[in-house]
């Protein structure tokens, strides 16, 4: 039993060394949404940016879902903007029914497993759970990276996201009062 505890241990730590850094600048998205729009990451900079790799069928998924909603409302007049990629093979066909039972309405992309590992720096053979969520700057720089196994931040998924969001939008609020009282003594 210890020698399987340690062994998980080691499995999750070499995983978590796979993944990219924090702060680094996002990889370049260019998706399609199920009725064929392209849709980018570089289209929605100068806002910041939930990015989440999901499965529709994934209940962890959907409970998130459900968890982004109110934020995505309250917040998107502030910069805010969230892109869904799923990732499963089927997504194309189980997204209307995933928006309709959740209430999604940020814009969701479709994806597969090497778009999430070349977005999270991972290597091709590591191992990852859903939901996996990026929170992007304003400037394209992924300031945080929760996967799926992240149990601390999703035990407390609410608090967690609003937290990190909302400090990424009070930096820029913060620079631009900066940026202008700077103009002023010009």
């Amino acid at each position: 039993m210890r020698i399987c505890k340690l062994a998980t241990t080691a499995a999750l730590a070499i995983a978590a060394g796979w993944a990219g850094e924090v702060p680094r600048p996002a990889q370049p998205l260019n998706l399609k949404t199920p009725s064929g729009e392209s849709l980018s990451l570089e289209s929605l900079r100068g806002k910041v940016v939930l990015v989440k790799f999901f499965l529709t069928e994934c209940r962890h998924c959907q409970r998130t879902a459900t968890t982004i909603m109110p934020i995505y409302r309250e917040w998107r007049p502030r910069g805010l903007e969230v892109l869904g990629v799923a990732i499963n093979p089927d997504a194309p066909q189980r997204i209307p029914e995933f928006r309709q039972r959740f209430g999604v309405t940020y814009p969701i992309a479709l994806g597969d497993r090497s778009t999430l590992t070349t977005f999270a720096d991972l290597s091709v053979v590591a191992q990852f759970f859903l939901p996996y969520i990026f929170m992007v700057d304003r400037q394209g720089i992924i300031r945080r990276e929760h996967g799926g196994g992240d149990q601390a931040f999703y035990n407390a998924e609410d608090r967690n996201l609003r937290e990190g969001l909302d400090g990424l939008l009070k930096q820029t609020r913060q620079a631009r009062k900066a940026n202008s009282k700077g103009s002023k003594k010009s």
